[in-house]
Formats: C-alpha cells, sequence, structure tokens
C-alpha cells in the first residue's frame, strides 16, 4: 500500500488504516502489520527516544511491501523532517502544529525545489538506491509524500481550517490524549469539549477536501471519531496491541475454553 493507494482510498471516501510503532523496532515489522491489513504503519520518533538509526532496518522492510511507511518526527525541526524523508519515509507526521503558518513551513520542507526547500540526494534510500533522472525523482516525491499535522490544543482546533487550507496538508491528524489533556480532562474523550473539538477537526478536513485521522486510543472514542467522518485511524499501537491480545489469550487458557 503506498501513499499512492491510501489516497486513492482517501479520495473514494474509504478508510486507511493503520498501527504506530512505539516499542518493536524489529525490521520485520512493517511486513507483520501489511499481513495483518494495515494500509500504513507509522514509526514514532516522538516517545521513544528512538534515533532514525533504530527504524532505518524497519523503513526499508516495510518500503518494499504493499504498505505505506509514515514517520512522526520529534519536533519543527528541519533537519528532522529533511532526515526522515530520505531515510525512506513516505509520509510525515508532526506534533503540535499550532498555525497554517507552522504547517507551510512544513510542507516547505517536506518538497523539493522549486515547490519547497528540501535538500536533493538521490540514489539512497528513500528512492530505493535506483537510478534516474533527478528532475522526475523530485516531481515524484513532491505529489506522493504525505503530511499529516497533529491537532493537540484548543489553539489547533480554532486553526484547523486555516491549516486544512494549506496546499500539502493531507490529514489533520488529532493526538486524543494531548487533546484531552489540554482541554483539562486527560484521558477522557467523551467531554463536550472534546467531542465539539472532534467535530470542528472533521468539519475543518471535509472543507478543505483533506482526511481527518486519529489515534485510537480505545473502542468507544475510535468509534465516536469515525462516526464524525474520520478515515485516517491508528488501531492504537503495537504495544497496546500485543499486550490486548496476550492478556485475552491468557485469559482464555486460565478459563480453560
Amino acid at each position: 500500500m503506498t501513499t499512492a493507494h491510501v489516497r486513492e482510498r482517501l479520495a473514494a471516501g474509504e478508510r486507511a488504516l493503520g498501527t504506530f510503532i512505539l516499542e518493536f523496532s524489529t525490521p520485520g515489522i512493517g511486513s507483520i502489520c501489511a499481513r495483518a491489513g494495515a494500509d500504513w504503519v507509522l514509526y514514532d520518533l516522538e516517545h521513544t527516544g528512538w534515533s532514525l538509526d533504530a527504524i532505518r532496518a524497519s523503513l526499508a522492510v516495510s518500503r518494499r511491501e504493499d504498505i505505506a511507511s509514515f514517520v512522526r518526527v520529534a519536533g519543527q525541526q528541519k533537519h528532522l523532517v529533511s532526515t526522515a524523508l530520505d531515510a525512506g519515509a513516505e509520509g510525515i507526521m508532526m506534533p503540535y502544529v499550532e498555525s497554517a503558518a507552522e504547517a507551510a513551513q512544513i510542507v516547505d520542507w517536506m518538497r523539493f525545489p522549486p515547490a519547497g526547500h528540501r535538500g536533493s540526494a538521490f540514489c539512497i534510500a528513500h528512492d530505493l538506491y535506483m537510478p534516474g533522472a533527478p528532475a522526475d525523482k523530485q516531481a515524484q516525491c513532491n505529489e506522493s509524500v504525505l503530511f499529516l499535522p497533529q491537532i493537540e490544543s484548543p489553539g489547533s482546533v480554532a486553526a484547523a481550517h486555516e491549516i486544512a487550507a494549506v496546499d500539502g496538508v493531507d490529514v489533520l491528524f488529532v493526538g486524543p490524549l494531548d487533546l484531552s489533556t489540554n482541554l483539562g480532562a486527560p484521558g477522557v474523550f467523551t467531554t463536550p469539549e472534546f467531542l465539539s473539538a472532534l467535530d470542528t477537526v472533521a468539519e475543518a478536513a471535509a472543507a478543505h477536501g483533506k482526511a481527518a485521522g486519529i489515534f485510537g486510543a480505545g473502542e468507544q472514542l475510535t468509534a465516536a471519531a469515525m462516526e464524525r467522518g474520520y478515515t485516517v485511524v491508528s488501531l492504537s499501537a503495537d504495544v497496546m496491541v500485543y499486550q490486548s491480545a496476550l492478556a485475552a489469550g491468557l485469559r482464555q487458557l486460565r478459563e480453560g475454553n
């Protein structure tokens, strides 16, 4: 599932489902996710303490699978974006995007000239070491790369329409724990303020032809988001999925079923 296929699913109003990788940086994790039917996998550099070296092998393997490979970088710095892209990231998730100006700056870092100011290097990981004309590769990368700015504060919710209007923004992606925390109720996803924020983000994305996405922190939240039209949805993260499945299996064994 390349980014082109993710775009096709979203354009058709279909969901693009995936998961976050926060613990299992094994090279085969992208293949495992692909075999499970995920449309995308995201390697998280924000909350893991990982450097790019920790996920380079995972990116290299998942890039050759039928799955799109995204990276969440740790902050708004050009070198974090450019090095993740050169290592093979097909999409960038950026935490705490608070304004259209910030979103536009990140898009600029992600795109080659004349659309932006990404540095040019070819026949390396991001283009799978393939020969070809630099101009063709630049155009292809500019067209295919996905940008998922995170909406995680009341300020970014208020600016959601302006952020969604930025050319190069593809998915307004809600970080529910940070958003609920910044709304005064950490981990509570049922308050009127939180649900209103979900509505605002969904409306902003739809108004500008973009997708709305969310980290699926539980069935109730996921259902509430999908009812509102969220189409880029994470089945939580690797460690939570593994722990939940292991707990369920162990309970079944203990009960003798």
